[in-house]
């Protein structure tokens, strides 16, 4: 068999659609095991006797992030099962697009790991944005790769909704641009940034819908 055709091998979607919900659990569990060891670290309680008001005052962003995390995860998880329903056969390039996809997915745990313990840190920031800018980037990659020319997607699936569709997956890395740019000018709104995200995709679901009609 031929180098092209061998990058060209087409299967069907089931066993990456298996392996994406596997990665995703895993890093939705690894996210949750990160703040159990936070919490029952000795050291993060060291000065709650001394003034608790404070102490929860000064977590309450450490936590605030932790939650935007798991949110992004679920987003994250969604907005790739909405798109996977219209594949329907994958090959080798979309595979490794969704490889790396799948690698910044299973490293989040460890920016938000950072975030928790130094969210108002620069580089710590940056490591955050980046990490969500490739899953964005990645996603979209995977999306415009399978929707293009009906390469890989149902015939059925109409301009409108690929539209649609490549609007929904521009808003992550678009919002780590912005988020990026935030850590640049003023670290402590970056939080505020990132709330961008939910908001972003909230707004273009709905838009989508009126499309997808």
């Amino acid at each position: 068999m031929s180098t092209e055709k061998q990058d060209s091998i087409i299967q069907t979607p089931e066993r990456l659609h298996r392996i994406t919900d596997i990665v995703f659990a895993v890093s939705m569990v690894l996210f949750i095991i990160s703040g159990m060891l936070t919490f029952n670290n000795a050291d993060f309680w060291a000065d709650y006797d001394l003034d608790p008001e404070a102490f929860v005052l000064a977590r309450a962003s450490e936590l605030f992030t932790a939650f935007l995390v798991f949110l992004f995860m679920a987003l994250y998880w969604y907005t790739n099962a909405n798109q996977s329903k219209y594949i329907v056969k994958v090959d080798n390039t979309y595979t490794w697009i969704n490889i790396f996809y799948l690698f910044f997915i299973a490293l989040a745990p460890y920016p938000n790991a950072l975030s928790m313990q130094f969210g108002s840190d620069f580089y710590v920031q940056l490591f955050f944005n980046l990490d969500m800018f490739f899953i964005g980037l990645f996603g979209f990659l995977g999306w415009f790769y399978a929707s293009r020319n009906h390469r890989l997607i149902y015939k059925e699936v109409t301009k409108g909704q690929i539209k649609a569709t490549n609007g929904e997956m521009t808003v992550e890395p678009l919002v780590a641009v912005l988020a990026t740019v935030v850590t640049f000018i003023n670290g402590a709104y970056w939080e505020l940034s990132l709330l961008l995200l939910p908001v972003g995709i909230i707004i273009l679901a709905v838009i989508s819908r009126k499309a997808k009609r």
